[in-house]
């Protein structure tokens, strides 16, 4: 069932958002020429409806019948609509979104059949002739037929709105509304059933507040101020940035996964949500269209001529309402890390290797294609060029990744489709496009030499840097043990040991099965020179809290190879008879051997 709604999302979504800046520019006009608009003009405003009935219904049909049946597609699906817009006195988005896929799907199916079947020299005739006729058939059908179910349909959904907002209830749509938004049905939600909703009660009143339920950022911003402010180590490091990337861009995904490493953060934006809902409804707050992306920016430029005020104060109370909820869940999430229960190295990210070894283009993929999706690709592109690498690095919607990629990026809630759509990539999942392991890990297999250095395996672990047979020792003598000899390998600067021991305290690197890996903290970086790790055994253990460490093998990892050396080890050490083996071997040359390998 939610396989189905992702699908119709991501349908409906694909429909509208190719089309995005044709509704800014109707609800710009909207906002400016309209009588009550900030400045009004009686020819201008001519234009606002002619948009509203004909061309925004026509471009979304156009797309949907694009998508299905290819520019043929398109073109069926648009006239398909004018059935459906011209045998109605509502504006058409949801008659538009049942007829353009219908027509593209229609004109595939007879291309089909027909193929190989017409004489030569008559192709361009049956080719044309086809398309004309059935987009009569479909036109008239949308006339008679579809366009009035949908006028029926769009007024008993209106009606509900209605009465809900007269109940004063509205607020409680928060509940259904943030959920499916991180779980990334926010362009389905938004474009799919607000949108056309809004825009029959825009048309009427000349606003909505349906605008506002999904598109409002305040929410999402109240999360990520609160990680930024309580949150610890790389979630505290990547949140400003993510902020600034949601509040003023409009990027509604980049706070997701925030949520998804802790669900029970969803009750912070549902209680910000509704509360500034309540506030636009006492003050009559709305917008006259869509804003979209969900940008301060947008939403205030869609704000009515004397309605900036309150617009902004519906922002501000979802962020404090947000922020004041999520504080105690982040503190407490944070004070928990001490016990070993670090979220941070537990959010679903991780790299499923292929086989790829020559990577020439990378895709970010996301929902629609078009959101977060671009930002990681520009962003990630950016550093490369930066670097010197010349791998091309692009975007898609993640149902339609280019067969060339080698490399898909998605976040964990889009994996499957991304591994269904574009099976022979290699598939990178991460948590967060702004600072995610996975993606330093890519950044430093593309990046080679020019990233680590010129160390080898070898240089990682030498033989002077295991040590067996050790006396029992505090946690903290043995991680001062541990960051000495990575200082007398030339490995890190003196200031790492102290980060080692700081990164303890925050979060106990105590990994299970009687092995402790001791590193710095994510501040610590620019004090390590290369790769490295020294190997510590203790026949009758090291106390790390309640448990016992046998093995302490410190670690400081350059660039994205301390992902790589983590994720190595945490492999090797599951298997339980080479763990007992390095536990009681008291030959060095053992131990290299195995960790090389």
């Amino acid at each position: 069932m939610r396989r189905q709604v992702q699908h119709i999302g991501k349908s409906l979504s694909q429909m509208v958002m190719p089309n995005i800046g044709a509704f800014i520019a109707w609800g710009l006009a909207t906002a400016f020429f309209i009588p009550s608009g900030w400045f009004p003009n009686e020819k201008l405003a001519l234009l606002v409806s002619p948009f509203l009935r004909y061309l925004l219904p026509l471009l979304i049909a156009y797309t949907g019948g694009r998508n299905v049946g290819g520019p043929r597609g398109g073109v069926l699906g648009a006239i398909a609509a004018m059935g459906v817009i011209v045998g109605s006195d509502i504006p058409m988005f949801i008659g538009a979104m049942a007829m353009g896929p219908l027509g593209g799907w229609a004109i595939k199916k007879i291309d089909r059949a027909v193929e190989g079947k017409v004489a030569a020299g008559f192709e361009m005739l049956v080719s044309n002739f086809s398309l004309g006729i059935v987009g009569l058939f479909f036109c008239l059908l949308g006339f008679y037929g579809i366009g009035p179910v949908v006028e029926v349909l769009t007024g008993f959904l209106g009606a509900r709105v209605e009465w809900i907002m007269e109940q004063g209830a509205l607020p409680l749509v928060s509940v259904f509304i943030e959920p499916g938004k991180v779980l990334f049905l926010n362009n389905a939600i938004n474009h799919g059933l607000l949108t056309p909703l809004g825009l029959e009660q825009a048309q009427a009143t000349g606003s909505s507040l349906l605008f506002l339920l999904e598109s409002n950022p305040g929410a999402g911003l109240g999360v990520l101020a609160a990680y930024w402010a309580f949150s610890k180590g790389d979630m505290k490091a990547s949140a400003p940035g993510a902020a600034v990337i949601h509040f003023l861009g409009g990027i509604h995904e980049i706070y997701f996964p925030y949520i998804l490493i802790r669900p029970v953060l969803i009750i912070a934006p549902i209680l910000g949500s509704a509360s500034a809902i309540l506030v636009y409804s006492f003050f009559g707050g709305g917008l006259v269209a869509p804003a979209s992306p969900g940008s301060i920016i947008a939403v205030l430029a869609m704000a009515p001529k004397g309605h900036l005020l309150v617009t902004f104060l519906g922002v501000l109370v979802a962020g404090a309402v947000s922020f004041l909820v999520a504080w105690p869940i982040i503190r407490r999430m944070s004070a928990r890390q001490g016990a070993g229960n670090h979220p941070e190295e537990t959010q679903p990210a991780g790299v499923q290797q292929i086989g790829n070894t020559n990577i020439q283009k990378i895709i970010f993929a996301c929902d629609a294609g078009m959101g977060s999706s671009a930002m990681g690709a520009t962003r990630f592109g950016d550093k490369l060029r930066k670097m010197g690498i010349n791998t091309e690095v692009g975007y898609s919607p993640v149902d339609q990744v280019p067969a060339d990629a080698d490399v898909v990026v998605c976040q964990s809630a889009l994996a499957a489709r991304a591994r269904k759509s574009a099976p022979l990539a290699e598939l990178v999942v991460i948590g967060n496009f702004l600072h995610d392991p996975a993606l330093e890990s890519l950044t430093s297999r593309l990046g080679g030499d020019a990233l680590c250095g010129t160390e080898t395996t070898d240089d990682i672990l030498v033989v002077e840097n295991i040590q067996l047979g050790l006396e029992s020792e505090s946690k903290e003598e043995a991680i001062r043990r541990a960051g000495r000899l990575l200082v007398q390998g030339g490995y890190v600067e003196q200031g790492y040991v102290g980060s080692m021991l700081e990164r303890e305290s925050i979060a106990t690197t105590y990994m299970g099965m009687g092995v402790a890996i001791p590193h710095g903290t994510s501040e610590a970086k620019e004090k390590i020179n290369k790769t490295g790790i020294v190997f510590l055994q203790y026949p009758q253990g090291v106390g790390f809290g309640e448990e016992k460490a046998f093995l302490v093998i410190g670690l400081a990892g350059k660039g994205g190879q301390h992902m790589e050396v983590l994720a190595g080890l945490a492999t090797l050490l599951d298997d339980e008879a080479v763990l007992q083996q390095l536990t009681a071997t008291a030959d060095q040359r053992y131990v290299l051997e195995v960790l090389s390998n």
